[in-house]
């Protein structure tokens, strides 16, 4: 028995390898090489990320103005959503205030906002994890690194793991928000 591929098995193997590199590239790019978890105590696994539609802003549970607000249009926007896209869909809320926003401190936020939900993962890690996702999507305005001077921007991701879209987090456009999501689920993988 010889090792190796054969002529018909080759492109067979090639295929694999190739699929395997597009799944594992796919994810969103911020977050490659991170280890982060999520409010229920469960490592974030990015690459399960691959071939979905995700959803990324910042948050800080101490905020008592502008993230409550935002998580509620968020909530809505979630709720207008037919349950299929629901389903495939992940919204990422990540912290920028690592070093209180423990996953109790940002699970008891995502409740008090009825935002523990299916699909949807409040994100922390240790602080140069998160700094190092914070500092790839300039999560701060210029100069200022206090939770109250996070950028309220939305991260749209395609399935694909390209950034589709930023868009403005205050208001929440969630029309627009809710057509584009539907249409990336509807997206082959």
């Amino acid at each position: 028995m010889k090792f190796g591929a054969s002529a018909r098995t080759a492109p067979f193997i090639a295929a694999c390898l190739w699929a395997a590199a597009l799944a594992a590239a796919a994810q969103p790019a911020p977050l490659a090489g991170l280890r982060l978890q999520d409010h229920r105590q469960q490592p974030l696994a990015v690459p399960a990320l691959a071939g979905r539609p995700v959803l990324l802003h910042f948050v800080f549970a101490g905020c008592s103005s502008v993230c409550p607000l935002q998580l509620q249009e968020l909530r809505q926007l979630h709720d207008t959503l037919p349950p299929a896209v629901r389903a495939r869909i992940a919204i990422l809320s990540v912290t920028v205030d690592p070093l209180s926003d423990t996953p109790a401190a940002l699970a008891a936020f995502a409740r008090r906002h009825d935002a523990d939900r299916p699909g949807w993962h409040f994100v922390s890690g240790a602080p140069a994890e998160v700094h190092r996702l914070l500092d790839r999507l300039q999560a701060f305005e210029p100069g200022r690194h206090e939770p109250d001077a996070h950028r309220t921007a939305l991260f749209l991701y395609a399935p694909d793991g390209r950034l589709l879209q930023r868009f403005r987090g205050s208001p929440v456009d969630r029309a627009r928000l809710a057509d584009e999501l539907q249409r990336l689920a509807r997206s082959p993988a």
